[in-house]
């Protein structure tokens, strides 16, 4: 029987998907692609002419962990072509060296830009409970979004998260990213509760987060 890491699935595009484990030969093609999917989270953090510092802050402190700060993530891949990204954490993961974190982010950021970041970050932190595995970083290439590829990507972490025992999974989106909210919902997703914040609002330039979950069990 194949793995969840060797599932390959069509979608839409007629093209096979792969999706498995993140590597760290694919750590540059993932953090361009997510400073393209979540931009205004990336200008929030660390200013809008500064993404490319804020990528290369990400991508130091991914090396300076090395391959264990990937744990948790996966890509599309399509003729060797990484296509989307996706996130899953659970309660049992090692969390990031907070010293690897703030090392890199000052390398490249300076002590400002450090505590803009981090204090960013921060502001959309989920305490993951022991029964539960969320999803962050759902990424596609903006060419290829509403072709299957996102659903593919969740269904996956879905059957991932099963054979852990996990009873759902979880996620936070901006109450404004009405397609994101309509494809949660078709996947099984419901409503929860709204995370409102002017802070956040003034950060992130959205107020109100939608928490999500679907049941598994």
């Amino acid at each position: 029987m194949d793995t969840p890491a060797e599932r390959v699935s069509a979608t839409p595009l007629d093209v096979p998907i792969v999706v498995r484990p993140a590597h760290m030969d694919d750590l540059d093609t993932m953090l361009q692609l997510q400073a393209i999917a979540f931009a205004d989270k990336f200008r929030a953090a660390f200013g809008r002419s500064k993404t490319s510092k804020g990528v290369a802050a990400l991508a130091r402190t991914h090396r300076l962990q090395g391959p264990s700060s990937l744990a948790g993530m996966h890509v599309a891949e399509s003729a060797r072509q990484i296509v989307g990204t996706i996130t899953m954490r659970t309660a049992e993961m090692r969390i990031d060296d907070g010293n690897a974190v703030e090392q890199a982010f000052m390398q490249e950021l300076g002590t400002w830009g450090t505590l803009r970041a981090l204090h960013a970050f921060s502001q959309l932190d989920h305490r993951i409970g022991r029964n539960e595995a969320y999803i962050t970083d759902v990424a596609v290439l903006p060419e290829l979004r509403r072709r299957g590829i996102a659903g593919l990507m969740v269904r996956y972490v879905a059957g991932l998260a099963r054979q852990q025992g996990k009873a759902c999974l979880s996620l936070y989106v901006s109450a404004s990213n009405a397609h994101a909210i309509a494809l949660y919902h078709k996947l099984g997703f419901r409503q929860q509760r709204v995370r409102r914040s002017w802070w956040n609002a003034l950060l992130l330039g959205e107020r109100r987060w939608v928490y999500m979950t679907c049941p598994l069990l």
